[in-house]
Protein backbone atom coordinates (compact mmCIF):
# COMPACT_ATOMS: atom_id res chain seq x y z
CA UNK A 1 0.00 0.00 0.00
CA UNK A 2 0.97 3.40 -1.24
CA UNK A 3 2.69 4.86 2.11
CA UNK A 4 1.90 8.35 1.36
CA UNK A 5 -1.59 7.66 0.77
CA UNK A 6 -4.45 5.49 2.51
CA UNK A 7 -7.99 6.30 1.66
CA UNK A 8 -11.31 4.53 2.70
CA UNK A 9 -14.63 5.34 2.72
CA UNK A 10 -15.30 6.23 6.13
CA UNK A 11 -18.78 7.75 7.52
CA UNK A 12 -18.64 9.54 10.72
CA UNK A 13 -21.82 10.78 12.40
CA UNK A 14 -21.34 13.28 15.16
CA UNK A 15 -24.01 15.27 16.88
CA UNK A 16 -22.57 18.58 16.30
CA UNK A 17 -22.94 20.80 12.74
CA UNK A 18 -19.09 21.78 13.08
CA UNK A 19 -18.36 18.09 13.01
CA UNK A 20 -20.89 16.89 10.89
CA UNK A 21 -19.36 14.70 8.37
CA UNK A 22 -20.94 11.89 6.68
CA UNK A 23 -20.12 9.60 3.86
CA UNK A 24 -16.60 11.10 3.28
CA UNK A 25 -13.88 9.43 1.64
CA UNK A 26 -10.72 10.61 4.32
CA UNK A 27 -7.17 10.61 3.37
CA UNK A 28 -4.91 9.78 6.01
CA UNK A 29 -1.12 11.32 4.73
CA UNK A 30 2.19 10.63 6.74
CA UNK A 31 4.10 14.13 7.19
CA UNK A 32 7.07 15.10 5.14
CA UNK A 33 10.14 13.26 5.50
CA UNK A 34 11.62 16.03 7.60
CA UNK A 35 9.93 15.05 10.44
CA UNK A 36 8.94 11.62 10.02
CA UNK A 37 11.92 8.67 9.88
CA UNK A 38 12.47 5.37 9.29
CA UNK A 39 15.06 4.59 11.98
CA UNK A 40 13.42 6.62 14.75
CA UNK A 41 10.45 6.98 16.39
CA UNK A 42 8.42 10.11 16.27
CA UNK A 43 5.29 11.26 18.57
CA UNK A 44 3.43 13.16 20.47
CA UNK A 45 1.98 16.08 17.47
CA UNK A 46 1.02 19.66 19.32
CA UNK A 47 0.03 22.04 16.70
CA UNK A 48 -0.07 26.31 17.00
CA UNK A 49 -3.74 27.32 17.09
CA UNK A 50 -3.11 28.83 13.72
CA UNK A 51 -2.03 25.52 12.26
CA UNK A 52 1.31 26.87 11.12
CA UNK A 53 3.51 25.13 14.02
CA UNK A 54 4.13 21.61 14.90
CA UNK A 55 5.40 20.87 18.04
CA UNK A 56 6.97 17.16 18.33
CA UNK A 57 9.13 14.36 20.41
CA UNK A 58 11.79 12.48 18.44
CA UNK A 59 13.07 9.57 20.52
CA UNK A 60 16.57 7.86 20.51
CA UNK A 61 18.04 10.29 17.90
CA UNK A 62 21.50 10.60 18.21
CA UNK A 63 21.86 14.54 17.91
CA UNK A 64 19.83 14.63 21.07
CA UNK A 65 20.78 17.31 23.22
CA UNK A 66 23.63 16.27 25.65
CA UNK A 67 22.99 19.00 28.36
CA UNK A 68 23.29 17.20 31.52
CA UNK A 69 23.30 19.21 35.27
CA UNK A 70 24.96 17.77 37.97
CA UNK A 71 24.74 19.77 41.18
CA UNK A 72 24.66 22.66 39.13
CA UNK A 73 27.31 21.68 36.21
CA UNK A 74 26.66 20.40 32.63
CA UNK A 75 28.70 17.07 32.90
CA UNK A 76 28.63 16.63 29.03
CA UNK A 77 31.43 19.04 28.93
CA UNK A 78 33.56 17.74 32.03
CA UNK A 79 33.24 13.75 31.19
CA UNK A 80 34.59 12.41 28.40
CA UNK A 81 32.20 10.44 25.73
CA UNK A 82 32.67 6.69 27.77
CA UNK A 83 32.18 8.43 31.10
CA UNK A 84 29.44 10.34 29.63
CA UNK A 85 27.29 7.24 28.67
CA UNK A 86 27.81 5.43 31.67
CA UNK A 87 26.57 8.06 33.39
CA UNK A 88 23.69 8.55 31.54
CA UNK A 89 22.64 4.95 31.51
CA UNK A 90 22.70 4.78 34.90
CA UNK A 91 20.08 8.15 34.88
CA UNK A 92 18.12 6.34 32.79
CA UNK A 93 18.13 2.85 34.44
CA UNK A 94 17.31 4.75 37.81
CA UNK A 95 14.43 6.36 35.93
CA UNK A 96 13.48 3.14 34.57
CA UNK A 97 13.73 1.19 37.46
CA UNK A 98 15.78 -1.48 34.87
CA UNK A 99 19.19 -1.74 33.38
CA UNK A 100 19.54 0.72 30.50
CA UNK A 101 22.37 -0.78 28.44
CA UNK A 102 22.52 1.89 25.32
CA UNK A 103 21.15 5.15 26.82
CA UNK A 104 21.02 6.94 23.01
CA UNK A 105 19.16 4.60 21.34
CA UNK A 106 16.59 3.71 24.23
CA UNK A 107 12.63 5.47 25.29
CA UNK A 108 14.48 7.70 27.46
CA UNK A 109 16.20 9.87 24.79
CA UNK A 110 13.69 12.22 23.60
CA UNK A 111 13.78 15.34 22.55
CA UNK A 112 11.21 18.15 21.21
CA UNK A 113 11.89 19.45 17.43
CA UNK A 114 9.13 21.43 15.98
CA UNK A 115 8.52 22.47 12.39
CA UNK A 116 7.30 25.29 11.10
CA UNK A 117 5.68 26.25 7.58
CA UNK A 118 6.76 28.50 5.37
CA UNK A 119 3.98 27.57 2.72
CA UNK A 120 1.61 25.00 3.70
CA UNK A 121 3.38 21.53 4.80
CA UNK A 122 5.67 22.01 8.11
CA UNK A 123 9.01 22.29 5.80
CA UNK A 124 10.74 24.68 7.79
CA UNK A 125 12.65 22.08 10.60
CA UNK A 126 14.70 23.09 13.90
CA UNK A 127 15.54 21.59 16.87
CA UNK A 128 15.93 23.66 20.07
CA UNK A 129 18.92 23.62 22.47
CA UNK A 130 18.91 23.36 26.05
CA UNK A 131 16.66 24.60 28.17
CA UNK A 132 14.03 23.58 26.36
CA UNK A 133 15.79 20.16 25.80
CA UNK A 134 18.33 18.18 27.38
CA UNK A 135 19.78 14.88 28.24
CA UNK A 136 16.77 14.10 30.30
CA UNK A 137 13.23 12.73 28.62
CA UNK A 138 11.55 15.89 26.96
CA UNK A 139 8.01 15.79 25.46
CA UNK A 140 5.31 18.39 24.96
CA UNK A 141 2.43 17.64 25.80
CA UNK A 142 0.29 20.88 24.96
CA UNK A 143 -0.06 24.51 24.70
CA UNK A 144 -1.43 27.65 27.01
CA UNK A 145 -3.81 30.23 25.71
CA UNK A 146 -1.19 32.51 25.21
CA UNK A 147 0.53 31.39 22.19
CA UNK A 148 4.11 31.29 22.98
CA UNK A 149 4.54 28.88 26.02
CA UNK A 150 4.27 25.24 25.95
CA UNK A 151 3.46 22.87 28.76
CA UNK A 152 6.17 19.44 29.17
CA UNK A 153 6.38 16.61 30.90
CA UNK A 154 8.27 16.36 33.91
CA UNK A 155 9.82 19.05 36.46
CA UNK A 156 13.02 19.91 36.44
CA UNK A 157 16.04 21.48 38.31
CA UNK A 158 18.85 23.90 36.80
CA UNK A 159 20.76 22.44 39.36
CA UNK A 160 20.00 18.56 37.45
CA UNK A 161 17.69 15.66 37.81
CA UNK A 162 14.01 15.60 37.79
CA UNK A 163 10.42 14.75 38.96
CA UNK A 164 7.11 13.33 37.88
CA UNK A 165 4.78 16.31 36.45
CA UNK A 166 4.81 18.94 34.34
CA UNK A 167 6.56 22.48 33.48
CA UNK A 168 5.73 25.27 31.37
CA UNK A 169 8.37 27.18 29.43
CA UNK A 170 7.50 30.60 27.23
CA UNK A 171 9.16 31.79 24.44
CA UNK A 172 11.37 34.58 24.48
CA UNK A 173 11.65 37.37 21.39
CA UNK A 174 14.74 36.54 20.58
CA UNK A 175 13.23 32.50 19.69
CA UNK A 176 15.09 31.37 22.69
CA UNK A 177 13.45 29.24 25.64
CA UNK A 178 12.82 29.69 29.54
CA UNK A 179 13.85 27.58 32.02
CA UNK A 180 10.57 24.99 32.34
CA UNK A 181 8.96 26.34 35.39
CA UNK A 182 7.04 23.87 37.70
CA UNK A 183 2.89 23.42 37.60
CA UNK A 184 1.74 22.76 41.18
CA UNK A 185 -1.20 19.78 40.92
CA UNK A 186 -2.39 19.22 44.40
CA UNK A 187 -2.00 15.60 45.52
CA UNK A 188 -0.21 14.36 42.20
CA UNK A 189 0.34 11.59 42.09
CA UNK A 190 0.68 8.46 39.15
CA UNK A 191 2.02 4.98 39.45
CA UNK A 192 2.69 4.84 35.97
CA UNK A 193 5.86 6.16 33.67
CA UNK A 194 3.09 6.60 30.74
CA UNK A 195 1.71 10.23 31.09
CA UNK A 196 -0.01 12.87 29.54
CA UNK A 197 -1.98 16.03 29.17
CA UNK A 198 -4.64 18.16 27.31
CA UNK A 199 -5.25 22.31 28.04
CA UNK A 200 -8.85 23.51 27.18
CA UNK A 201 -8.33 26.68 24.96
CA UNK A 202 -9.23 29.00 27.81
CA UNK A 203 -6.51 27.52 29.94
CA UNK A 204 -8.50 26.91 32.73
CA UNK A 205 -9.22 22.95 32.65
CA UNK A 206 -6.54 20.08 32.46
CA UNK A 207 -7.15 16.68 31.42
CA UNK A 208 -4.92 14.15 32.58
CA UNK A 209 -3.96 10.20 31.32
CA UNK A 210 -2.02 8.58 34.38
CA UNK A 211 -2.61 5.41 36.47
CA UNK A 212 -3.47 6.61 40.46
CA UNK A 213 -5.04 4.53 43.40
CA UNK A 214 -8.41 5.39 41.64
CA UNK A 215 -8.16 4.18 38.52
CA UNK A 216 -10.17 1.46 36.68
CA UNK A 217 -7.71 -0.75 35.56
CA UNK A 218 -4.42 1.09 34.05
CA UNK A 219 -4.18 4.86 32.60
CA UNK A 220 -7.26 7.01 32.86
CA UNK A 221 -8.49 10.43 32.39
CA UNK A 222 -8.28 12.54 35.07
CA UNK A 223 -9.97 16.63 35.14
CA UNK A 224 -8.09 18.87 37.02
CA UNK A 225 -9.32 23.12 37.62
CA UNK A 226 -7.52 26.07 37.60
CA UNK A 227 -7.15 27.68 41.62
CA UNK A 228 -4.41 29.68 40.84
CA UNK A 229 -1.40 31.00 38.37
CA UNK A 230 0.71 27.83 37.80
CA UNK A 231 -2.25 25.78 40.31
CA UNK A 232 -4.45 22.97 39.86
CA UNK A 233 -6.82 21.28 41.93
CA UNK A 234 -6.83 17.61 42.95
CA UNK A 235 -6.94 15.43 39.80
CA UNK A 236 -10.39 14.44 39.91
CA UNK A 237 -11.61 10.60 37.65
CA UNK A 238 -13.60 11.46 34.89
CA UNK A 239 -15.55 8.57 35.76
CA UNK A 240 -16.92 4.79 33.92
CA UNK A 241 -18.48 6.58 30.95
CA UNK A 242 -15.16 7.69 29.98
CA UNK A 243 -12.90 4.89 31.40
CA UNK A 244 -12.38 1.21 31.39
CA UNK A 245 -10.40 -1.54 33.01
CA UNK A 246 -7.86 -0.82 29.71
CA UNK A 247 -5.22 1.95 29.19
CA UNK A 248 -7.27 5.78 28.02
CA UNK A 249 -4.34 7.81 27.00
CA UNK A 250 -2.96 10.95 25.43
CA UNK A 251 -6.11 13.07 25.85
CA UNK A 252 -7.04 16.14 23.63
CA UNK A 253 -9.81 18.31 24.23
CA UNK A 254 -11.03 20.84 21.08
CA UNK A 255 -11.64 24.26 21.44
CA UNK A 256 -14.52 24.38 22.25
CA UNK A 257 -14.51 22.14 25.12
CA UNK A 258 -17.05 19.68 23.84
CA UNK A 259 -15.50 16.79 22.28
CA UNK A 260 -12.57 14.68 24.09
CA UNK A 261 -10.39 12.99 21.24
CA UNK A 262 -8.11 9.96 23.36
CA UNK A 263 -6.26 6.55 22.74
CA UNK A 264 -7.25 3.53 24.38
CA UNK A 265 -6.53 -0.70 23.68
CA UNK A 266 -10.02 -1.16 25.33
CA UNK A 267 -12.01 -3.80 23.40
CA UNK A 268 -13.08 -3.82 19.80
CA UNK A 269 -10.07 -1.85 18.76
CA UNK A 270 -8.47 -2.85 15.00
CA UNK A 271 -4.99 -3.23 16.61
CA UNK A 272 -3.17 -2.99 19.56
CA UNK A 273 -4.81 1.05 20.30
CA UNK A 274 -7.28 2.78 18.57
CA UNK A 275 -8.25 6.60 18.51
CA UNK A 276 -11.36 7.39 20.47
CA UNK A 277 -13.99 10.71 20.93
CA UNK A 278 -16.21 11.80 23.36
CA UNK A 279 -18.81 14.07 23.17
CA UNK A 280 -19.79 16.43 26.20
CA UNK A 281 -23.65 16.43 26.44
CA UNK A 282 -23.86 19.04 29.00
CA UNK A 283 -21.86 21.29 31.36
CA UNK A 284 -21.03 19.63 33.67
CA UNK A 285 -18.03 17.10 33.22
CA UNK A 286 -19.48 14.17 34.21
CA UNK A 287 -22.25 14.11 31.01
CA UNK A 288 -20.45 12.63 27.92
CA UNK A 289 -21.87 10.67 25.59
CA UNK A 290 -20.75 6.74 24.59
CA UNK A 291 -17.81 6.66 23.02
CA UNK A 292 -17.04 6.99 19.33
CA UNK A 293 -14.16 5.37 17.92
CA UNK A 294 -12.03 6.16 14.47
CA UNK A 295 -12.22 3.49 11.87
CA UNK A 296 -10.19 2.55 8.97
CA UNK A 297 -7.75 4.59 7.59
CA UNK A 298 -7.52 6.99 10.78
CA UNK A 299 -7.31 3.64 13.48
CA UNK A 300 -5.39 0.84 11.69
CA UNK A 301 -4.12 -2.86 12.91
CA UNK A 302 -1.30 -0.94 14.12
CA UNK A 303 -1.40 1.33 17.23
CA UNK A 304 -2.79 4.74 16.70
CA UNK A 305 -2.81 7.47 19.75
CA UNK A 306 -2.16 10.90 20.57
CA UNK A 307 -5.03 12.75 18.42
CA UNK A 308 -4.28 16.40 18.26
CA UNK A 309 -7.07 18.16 16.23
CA UNK A 310 -6.49 21.80 14.93
CA UNK A 311 -9.95 23.57 13.58
CA UNK A 312 -7.74 26.36 11.71
CA UNK A 313 -6.89 23.58 9.16
CA UNK A 314 -9.63 21.17 9.91
CA UNK A 315 -6.39 18.23 10.39
CA UNK A 316 -6.43 15.79 12.93
CA UNK A 317 -2.71 14.57 13.59
CA UNK A 318 -1.85 11.72 15.33
CA UNK A 319 0.86 9.45 15.57
CA UNK A 320 1.04 5.46 14.43
CA UNK A 321 3.71 2.86 13.82
CA UNK A 322 1.72 1.40 10.75
CA UNK A 323 4.30 1.73 8.64
CA UNK A 324 7.01 0.44 11.30
CA UNK A 325 8.76 3.13 13.34
CA UNK A 326 6.11 5.37 15.26
CA UNK A 327 5.17 8.21 12.83
CA UNK A 328 3.21 11.42 12.58
CA UNK A 329 -0.16 11.06 9.90
CA UNK A 330 -2.86 13.78 9.25
CA UNK A 331 -6.38 13.42 8.23
CA UNK A 332 -9.06 16.05 7.10
CA UNK A 333 -12.09 15.99 9.51
CA UNK A 334 -13.57 18.83 8.70
CA UNK A 335 -13.93 22.13 6.37
CA UNK A 336 -11.13 24.91 8.10
CA UNK A 337 -13.32 26.73 10.54
CA UNK A 338 -10.75 28.43 13.06
CA UNK A 339 -13.39 28.20 16.32
CA UNK A 340 -10.52 31.34 17.82
CA UNK A 341 -8.90 34.30 16.45
CA UNK A 342 -5.04 35.14 16.70
CA UNK A 343 -4.74 38.48 18.01
CA UNK A 344 -1.39 39.84 17.16
CA UNK A 345 -0.37 44.03 18.22
CA UNK A 346 2.55 45.90 20.10
CA UNK A 347 2.58 47.11 23.14
CA UNK A 348 3.00 50.96 22.79
CA UNK A 349 4.87 53.91 25.35
CA UNK A 350 1.89 56.09 24.96
CA UNK A 351 4.76 59.40 25.48
CA UNK A 352 7.46 57.60 22.76
CA UNK A 353 5.28 56.06 20.65
CA UNK A 354 8.09 53.18 20.42
CA UNK A 355 7.07 49.48 21.80
CA UNK A 356 7.74 48.46 25.46
CA UNK A 357 8.38 45.43 27.09
CA UNK A 358 5.68 44.00 29.87
CA UNK A 359 3.07 41.94 30.33
CA UNK A 360 -0.45 41.44 28.54
CA UNK A 361 -3.41 40.51 30.93
CA UNK A 362 -6.30 39.22 29.19
CA UNK A 363 -9.90 37.10 30.70
CA UNK A 364 -13.26 36.87 29.54
CA UNK A 365 -16.34 39.78 30.48
CA UNK A 366 -17.30 38.37 33.77
CA UNK A 367 -14.03 36.93 35.22
CA UNK A 368 -13.07 38.90 38.16
CA UNK A 369 -9.21 39.04 37.80
CA UNK A 370 -7.06 38.78 34.71
CA UNK A 371 -5.35 35.27 35.35
CA UNK A 372 -3.72 34.89 32.24
CA UNK A 373 -0.59 36.50 31.04
CA UNK A 374 1.25 36.86 28.08
CA UNK A 375 5.29 38.43 28.93
CA UNK A 376 6.59 39.90 25.91
CA UNK A 377 10.30 40.74 26.01
CA UNK A 378 9.86 43.01 22.55
CA UNK A 379 6.89 45.02 22.84
CA UNK A 380 4.68 42.36 20.66
CA UNK A 381 2.22 40.16 21.67
CA UNK A 382 0.07 36.99 19.96
CA UNK A 383 -2.87 35.67 21.43
CA UNK A 384 -5.86 33.44 20.99
CA UNK A 385 -9.20 34.70 22.02
CA UNK A 386 -11.90 32.51 21.37
CA UNK A 387 -14.95 33.74 19.27
CA UNK A 388 -18.24 34.95 20.93
CA UNK A 389 -16.78 36.05 24.17
CA UNK A 390 -15.81 39.77 25.10
CA UNK A 391 -12.33 39.81 26.45
CA UNK A 392 -10.36 42.14 28.55
CA UNK A 393 -6.85 43.12 27.52
CA UNK A 394 -4.78 45.13 29.38
CA UNK A 395 -0.98 45.95 29.24
CA UNK A 396 1.09 45.91 32.43
CA UNK A 397 4.62 46.76 33.59
CA UNK A 398 6.38 48.76 36.51
CA UNK A 399 6.72 52.27 36.06
CA UNK A 400 3.55 52.66 33.41
CA UNK A 401 -0.04 52.55 33.97
CA UNK A 402 -1.99 50.89 31.46
CA UNK A 403 -5.78 51.13 29.58
CA UNK A 404 -8.17 48.51 29.42
CA UNK A 405 -9.89 47.74 26.29
CA UNK A 406 -12.53 45.36 25.06
CA UNK A 407 -12.09 43.02 22.04
CA UNK A 408 -15.24 40.56 20.79
CA UNK A 409 -15.05 38.50 17.45
CA UNK A 410 -18.72 36.82 16.39
CA UNK A 411 -19.09 33.20 16.50
CA UNK A 412 -21.27 32.98 13.47
CA UNK A 413 -17.91 34.69 11.43
CA UNK A 414 -15.01 32.58 9.86
CA UNK A 415 -11.83 35.10 10.68
CA UNK A 416 -8.84 33.81 8.39
CA UNK A 417 -7.41 36.40 8.93
CA UNK A 418 -5.18 37.92 11.75
CA UNK A 419 -6.85 40.49 13.92
CA UNK A 420 -4.30 43.63 14.60
CA UNK A 421 -4.54 45.53 18.14
CA UNK A 422 -2.51 47.89 19.88
CA UNK A 423 -2.09 48.41 23.80
CA UNK A 424 -1.03 51.29 25.72
CA UNK A 425 1.69 52.09 28.69
CA UNK A 426 1.65 55.39 30.05
CA UNK A 427 4.65 56.47 31.64
CA UNK A 428 3.19 57.38 35.41
CA UNK A 429 4.27 60.60 36.40
CA UNK A 430 3.73 63.03 39.69
CA UNK A 431 0.12 63.93 39.57
CA UNK A 432 -1.07 61.67 36.62
CA UNK A 433 -4.21 60.06 37.12
CA UNK A 434 -4.45 56.03 37.05
CA UNK A 435 -6.31 54.95 34.33
CA UNK A 436 -9.60 53.23 35.97
CA UNK A 437 -13.17 51.44 35.66
CA UNK A 438 -16.02 53.82 37.31
CA UNK A 439 -16.67 52.45 40.70
CA UNK A 440 -20.26 52.88 41.73
CA UNK A 441 -21.33 53.37 45.25
CA UNK A 442 -24.90 52.40 47.01
CA UNK A 443 -27.00 56.01 46.55
CA UNK A 444 -26.20 58.57 49.15
CA UNK A 445 -23.86 56.29 51.02
CA UNK A 446 -20.63 55.41 51.16
CA UNK A 447 -20.90 51.84 50.20
CA UNK A 448 -18.79 50.11 47.34
CA UNK A 449 -21.31 47.92 45.21
CA UNK A 450 -19.95 44.71 44.57
CA UNK A 451 -19.77 45.05 40.79
CA UNK A 452 -16.84 47.46 41.17
CA UNK A 453 -14.77 44.72 43.01
CA UNK A 454 -13.13 43.91 39.56
CA UNK A 455 -11.71 47.71 39.24
CA UNK A 456 -10.23 47.70 43.04
CA UNK A 457 -8.71 44.40 42.44
CA UNK A 458 -7.05 45.78 39.32
CA UNK A 459 -5.91 48.96 41.82
CA UNK A 460 -4.66 46.53 44.09
CA UNK A 461 -2.68 44.54 41.35
CA UNK A 462 -1.36 48.14 39.75
CA UNK A 463 -0.33 49.07 43.44
CA UNK A 464 1.73 45.83 44.19
CA UNK A 465 3.48 45.68 40.47
CA UNK A 466 4.64 49.24 41.37
CA UNK A 467 5.46 48.86 45.12
CA UNK A 468 7.19 52.07 44.66
CA UNK A 469 4.06 54.36 44.07
CA UNK A 470 2.05 56.23 46.72
CA UNK A 471 -1.43 57.17 45.65
CA UNK A 472 -4.03 59.64 46.65
CA UNK A 473 -7.99 58.92 46.32
CA UNK A 474 -9.71 61.71 45.51
CA UNK A 475 -13.54 61.63 45.99
CA UNK A 476 -15.96 63.97 43.87
CA UNK A 477 -19.53 64.40 43.74
CA UNK A 478 -21.97 66.35 41.65
CA UNK A 479 -23.94 69.72 42.98
CA UNK A 480 -27.18 68.69 44.00
CA UNK A 481 -27.36 68.80 47.43
CA UNK A 482 -25.96 70.26 50.51
CA UNK A 483 -22.70 71.14 50.42
CA UNK A 484 -21.29 70.41 53.87
CA UNK A 485 -23.08 66.79 53.02
CA UNK A 486 -21.58 66.09 50.15
CA UNK A 487 -18.27 67.13 51.19
CA UNK A 488 -18.37 64.39 53.87
CA UNK A 489 -19.63 61.55 51.31
CA UNK A 490 -16.91 62.31 48.95
CA UNK A 491 -14.47 61.90 51.82
CA UNK A 492 -16.13 58.89 53.49
CA UNK A 493 -16.33 57.17 49.77
CA UNK A 494 -12.58 58.12 49.28
CA UNK A 495 -12.08 56.41 52.70
CA UNK A 496 -14.36 53.09 51.80
CA UNK A 497 -12.06 52.64 48.95
CA UNK A 498 -8.58 53.04 51.31
CA UNK A 499 -10.59 50.38 53.39
CA UNK A 500 -11.04 48.12 50.86
CA UNK A 501 -7.21 48.51 49.21
CA UNK A 502 -5.61 47.74 52.91
CA UNK A 503 -8.03 45.46 54.31
CA UNK A 504 -8.63 43.07 51.46
CA UNK A 505 -6.18 43.52 49.71
CA UNK A 506 -3.19 44.30 51.90
CA UNK A 507 -1.98 47.36 50.54
CA UNK A 508 0.26 49.34 53.05
CA UNK A 509 -2.07 51.97 54.36
CA UNK A 510 1.24 54.53 54.31
CA UNK A 511 0.83 54.69 50.67
CA UNK A 512 -2.42 55.99 49.63
CA UNK A 513 -3.74 59.05 51.42
CA UNK A 514 -7.45 60.40 50.49
CA UNK A 515 -9.24 63.81 50.41
CA UNK A 516 -13.28 64.89 49.42
CA UNK A 517 -13.76 67.43 46.97
CA UNK A 518 -17.20 67.31 47.10
CA UNK A 519 -18.83 69.67 43.81
CA UNK A 520 -15.53 72.03 44.03
CA UNK A 521 -13.65 70.07 40.46
CA UNK A 522 -16.14 69.19 38.21
CA UNK A 523 -15.61 67.70 34.70
CA UNK A 524 -18.48 69.35 33.69
CA UNK A 525 -21.75 72.36 34.23
CA UNK A 526 -24.14 69.42 35.84
CA UNK A 527 -26.66 70.66 33.17
CA UNK A 528 -28.76 67.47 33.06
CA UNK A 529 -28.26 63.87 34.76
CA UNK A 530 -26.05 62.15 32.59
CA UNK A 531 -23.06 65.16 32.80
CA UNK A 532 -23.95 64.59 36.78
CA UNK A 533 -23.17 60.89 36.71
CA UNK A 534 -19.81 61.83 35.08
CA UNK A 535 -19.11 64.38 37.91
CA UNK A 536 -19.76 61.73 40.56
CA UNK A 537 -16.12 60.24 40.68
CA UNK A 538 -13.35 58.93 41.88
CA UNK A 539 -9.94 59.73 40.81
CA UNK A 540 -6.58 58.08 41.76
CA UNK A 541 -3.69 60.53 41.48
CA UNK A 542 -0.16 59.31 41.60
CA UNK A 543 1.95 61.26 44.27
CA UNK A 544 5.05 60.06 45.04
CA UNK A 545 7.44 57.77 42.80
CA UNK A 546 10.14 56.25 44.89
CA UNK A 547 13.19 55.21 43.19
CA UNK A 548 14.13 51.97 43.83
CA UNK A 549 17.79 52.33 44.13
CA UNK A 550 17.57 55.09 46.74
CA UNK A 551 14.85 52.67 48.96
CA UNK A 552 17.74 49.48 48.69
CA UNK A 553 20.58 52.07 49.69
CA UNK A 554 18.48 53.25 52.62
CA UNK A 555 17.90 49.84 54.38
Amino acid sequence: MNRHLVSLLFTLIILSSSFAINAQIFKVEPLNNGINTSDYDEISPVVSIDGKTLYFTRVGHPTFDRTLKLNGSDISILLNDNEYQKKLGSIYSNIAGSNVQNPESSKFNQDIWMAESVFYSFEKISHPGYPLNNALPNSVSAMTPNGNELIVINKFSQYGGLEKGFSVTRKTSDNLWTFPEPIGIRNYSNNNSDVNLAMSADGNILILSMERSDSFGENDLYICFKIGHNEWSEPQNLGSKVNTIYRETSPFLSEDGKRLFFASNRKGTLGGSDIFYLIRTGDNWDDWSVPYRFVEPINSYADDSQPYFNSATGFLYFSSNREGSLDIFKAKLMPANPIQVIVKGQILNTETNQRQPGKVLFAPIGEDHLESVYVSDDGTFELSLPKGKTYRLIAEQAGFSGKEEEITFRSDYVYFKNHSMDLFLNPMQLNSKVDLKPIFFEQSKAVVLEESYASLDELADFLNENWTVSIRIEGHTDNRGNKVALQKLSEERAKAIKQYLVFKKFIQPLRIETVGLGDKMPLNNNSNDELRAKNRRVDVVITKINNVSQLQTSK
